[in-house]
């Protein structure tokens, strides 16, 4: 099983600050600045956050122990409010991801990243919302998101 304390203090720091970053990429991705939106949207991803403390694989379990019991003035907490959260979170994954497949175990890797895009996706599909207009049908997730999720997913991969 791969720890936590197997990395550096700017690894682990990379491992625990891109959950909170892929957030607010996903946050800002369906363009949306209404405030009832974000709300639920950030609601969405705490409870990720939460579940992982609960999660089969252990090493995300530590993950999510260690962002809980971090120093809530340690985090950001401005607002999401642009396109720059989706490029860097999308950086994030793509730097986390390498990090993972060098230093830590298949499996410990492959959980993260899937964790990772179980969290954008949850996100994503917290508020439904019309495409098209006022008589078209409501989705779950937007063009927009859709293309942030697929790019992360690229991103937790290549």
């Amino acid at each position: 099983m791969t720890e936590l304390s197997q990395f550096d203090d700017d690894e682990r720091a990379l491992i625990l600050n891109t959950p909170g970053v892929v957030l607010k990429g996903t946050v800002v991705s369906d363009g949306s600045k209404n405030a009832l939106v974000f709300l639920k949207e950030v609601t969405a991803g705490a409870k990720v956050f939460k579940e992982a403390r609960k999660h089969e694989n252990a090493f995300v379990k530590s993950v999510a122990q260690a962002l809980r019991e971090r120093d809530p003035e340690s985090s950001e907490d401005e607002l999401p409010v642009d396109d720059v959260a989706m490029s860097e979170a999308l950086k994030l994954a793509a730097d986390v991801a390498d990090l993972l497949r060098r230093k830590a175990t298949p499996d410990d890797a492959a959980a993260y990243t899937a964790w990772l895009l179980h969290l954008a996706t949850e996100v994503a599909s917290a508020v439904k919302t019309r495409q098209g207009g006022l008589f078209s049908k409501k989705v779950a997730i937007n063009e927009g998101e859709r293309m942030f999720l697929d790019d992360l997913h690229q991103a937790l991969t290549a």
